[in-house]
């Protein structure tokens, strides 16, 4: 279901639910809307944030391997087939 149609369905509900079903899709949206939205980056510890702004930095100079290329490496290194 995506969102056009769950929005329909819950305006739907919302005109046929009664006044206490209301009041806790009220409390719900409030307590939903108060919340501090928080980037999960933020919480990282530093050191894992700079590694992450290097590997960016190293990606847009174009100093990237392919998928492949790392899968071979550790193939060789591992002695796995």
């Amino acid at each position: 279901m995506g969102a056009i149609e769950l929005r329909d369905k819950v305006i739907e509900i919302i005109n046929s639910s009664d006044e206490r079903f209301l009041r806790m899709v009220s409390a719900l949206h409030k307590t939903y809307s108060e919340q501090e939205v928080t980037d999960f980056y933020d919480e990282l510890p530093t050191e894992i944030q700079e590694i992450l702004k290097e590997s960016r930095n190293q990606a847009r100079q174009g100093k990237t391997r392919s998928h492949k290329d790392v899968m071979d490496d550790f193939r060789k290194k591992y002695d796995i087939a």
